[in-house]
């Protein structure tokens, strides 16, 4: 495992998995090596293959300000979309494809992937699952234990805010993230244990190498985890948004944070007692049911709404939002909460077309770029 890189302040990248589709039929098409071979400059180094053949990932640059990352999410959609145009392909950002077939899509061929295939099997096969992951710099690999704990609080809520994929093989599964419920069917994909210090992390992923469950750092797919390259913390449960404005609140509200849990550490306080069965009751809770559902604080026990515990977020990082100057971010998250998350739009759009997933698809398309 490499150094852990310090960052002296709250660094901001994040990643996006979009999906391929044929603008013609929507349906998704496997064409990502077709794309790869006609980026051209930075977008080579920024563009990359994730398992499956219909999807490619697009990670930023590193920003100090959410508004350089909001920028830059923004400029890489456009120059990754016009490059997937000149090919006759569409390039769409959400949780899930609402009718693909997974069996008829390709893995991308180097002997990463197939390892994955082999090791996951069907669950791998049918990982049609699209999501945003946030980097946010750190000081130490200390401070990235401390803060991937304490943040498994306000996991489910973010997770239940980001809701995007409530479609998957023809059908309205009932979830607001199906995406959460495939991925969340490979190993190691929720929380991380609960180390005390990053040395038991090294000597819990030495234990796995050796017994071959992994093959590299990056197969730790905790939900949070900690990335010693590039000295962040990686949240990685949410789906990607169609709505790039979106994606800045989101960034605003780890960044906040990570960086008032960062100050805790530095000041001594000790680590939240957090109830792993209320976590893990939570987490079901916000996959299924989104903002509309209550949970169990899973500190104090008390229970309350999805809604209230967001509204706790924005309330407890506001005084640190303030000093990013991000507080217009968290002012539009309190909007975002009233108004529902993207798999309830998705919801209403499919019934103002009438049921018809293709136009709605299509619809999502459209969203991705007109931003």
């Amino acid at each position: 495992m490499k150094p852990f890189k310090r960052n002296d302040s709250p660094t901001l990248g994040v990643e996006e998995e979009f999906h391929l589709i044929d603008p013609e039929t929507a349906d998704l098409t496997p064409r990502v090596d077709d794309v790869m071979a006609k980026l051209e400059g930075s977008m080579r180094e920024r563009v990359c293959y994730e398992l499956l053949l219909c999807v490619i990932e697009n990670r930023t640059g590193v920003y100090q300000t959410v508004d350089d990352l909001v920028k830059g999410v923004c400029e890489g959609r456009d120059q990754l979309a016009a490059c997937c145009k000149k090919l006759g392909i569409t390039l769409v950002a959400s949780g899930s494809h609402p009718f693909g077939q997974w069996q008829r899509m390709p893995f991308v061929n180097n002997e990463h992937y197939k390892w994955v295939r082999n090791s996951c099997g069907y669950i791998a096969h049918r990982l049609l699952a699209f999501a945003l992951h946030i980097h946010v710099g750190v000081q130490n690999e200390e401070v990235a234990i401390y803060v991937m704990n304490e943040m498994r609080r306000w996991a489910h809520p973010l997770l239940a805010l980001s809701a995007n994929s409530p479609y998957f093989e023809g059908m309205e599964t009932g979830l607001m993230s199906t995406r959460t419920h495939l991925f969340q069917s490979m190993p190691r994909s929720r929380f991380a244990p609960n180390f005390k210090n990053f040395s038991e992390l090294v000597e819990h992923y030495e234990k796995l190498l050796a017994t071959k469950d992994i093959t590299r750092p990056g197969d730790l797919w905790w939900c949070i985890r900690p990335q010693p390259p590039f000295g962040t913390v990686e949240y990685r449960f949410f789906d990607l948004p169609t709505s790039v404005h979106r994606i800045g609140v989101f960034a605003a509200l780890v960044q906040a944070a990570t960086a008032v849990y960062q100050d805790d550490f530095f000041a001594g306080k000790a680590p939240s007692i957090l109830h792993a069965g209320y976590l893990e009751q939570n987490w079901w809770r916000a996959l299924k049911d989104g903002l509309k559902a209550d949970i169990v604080e899973p500190e104090t026990g008390e229970i309350l709404s999805m809604r209230t515990q967001l509204k706790r977020l924005v309330e407890f990082v506001y005084h640190k939002a303030i000093a990013l100057g991000t507080e217009d971010y968290l002012k539009y998250a309190l909007t975002m909460i009233e108004g529902g998350n993207e798999a309830e739009l998705q919801i209403d759009l499919y019934k103002k077309h009438n049921g018809d997933l293709r136009a709605l698809e299509l619809e999502l398309a459209k969203q991705t770029i007109e931003q």
